[in-house]
């Protein structure tokens, strides 16, 4: 039976809703500070999200709509929009997610090493886990971001890279996705994963079958944990038992 030793943690969707109620909002801010008639939806911004980071996303947006603006303006756009999202997250509307603050103190209590591996970059990260995360920063071990590899989600580097710094065997680690690419991600590294659908998402469409297992949530005494598909869970909570399953 392999032992839990590390789990690494994506953070927009999976640690806490920072897409729909943070980066979204914040890009259209930024837009509307260059005088563009940009606007992001939730529609418009889950297709985006198939495109990881933010610049990347800009410039993939710019394309589509055959926007004359340059690669440099698409990046003093990007600029400005960390500049809202600081804003949005030091007004603490975002939240982190069910069950994710109970799991990290377990986890801990377990010894089991944790990461941060997130295509956020570091001013984007830095922000929300000093406002949101403060009292269990301690508890990581390391913080991979879009900064440390030059390729993206779905690409495993970013995993590659956490693993190097965990010094452990894939066969005793786990990631917690919430994205279709962050499981391709997580995958390609040759790592189990688990899939905690994010809590604008409930269409097939968004869920990846390549997951260990897919729940709703990390889940919570009052709230529990709902499986899509994977091992049941004794205590219907996503729990050190329940990962350590995972990967068995």
């Amino acid at each position: 039976m392999h032992k839990l030793k590390a789990v690494f943690w994506d953070v927009d969707g999976t640690l806490a809703d920072t897409e729909m109620c943070g980066h979204r909002l914040a890009f259209n801010l930024a837009f509307k500070d260059f005088d563009l008639d940009w606007n992001w939806n939730e529609s418009k911004y889950l297709e985006l999200l198939k495109t990881s980071g933010g610049l990347k996303r800009i410039i993939h947006y710019r394309n589509e709509i055959n926007s004359s603006l340059s690669e440099d303006q698409c990046s003093k756009i990007q600029e400005r929009k960390r500049f809202h999202y600081k804003n949005l997250i030091h007004s603490g509307k975002i939240k982190v997610r069910e069950g994710v603050l109970r799991l990290i103190n377990e986890l801990s209590s377990f010894k089991v090493e944790q990461f941060i591996v997130t295509t956020s970059g570091r001013d984007s990260l830095e922000p929300f886990l000093k406002t949101s995360l403060s009292s269990q920063l301690n508890f990581f071990s390391g913080i991979v971001t879009y900064e440390d590899v030059s390729k993206h989600k779905p690409s495993p580097d970013a995993y590659k890279l956490a693993l190097q710094l965990s010094n452990k065997s894939v066969k005793n680690c786990i990631a917690i996705e919430d994205s279709i690419i962050g499981v391709e991600a997580a995958k390609a590294a040759n790592l189990n994963c688990l899939m905690t659908l994010p809590p604008w998402s409930s269409s097939n469409k968004y869920i990846s079958k390549k997951a260990n297992a897919c729940v709703t949530s990390l889940g919570n005494i009052n709230k529990p944990s709902k499986i899509i598909y994977g091992k049941a869970s004794i205590s219907n909570l996503v729990d050190f038992e329940y990962l350590t399953a995972l990967i068995n």
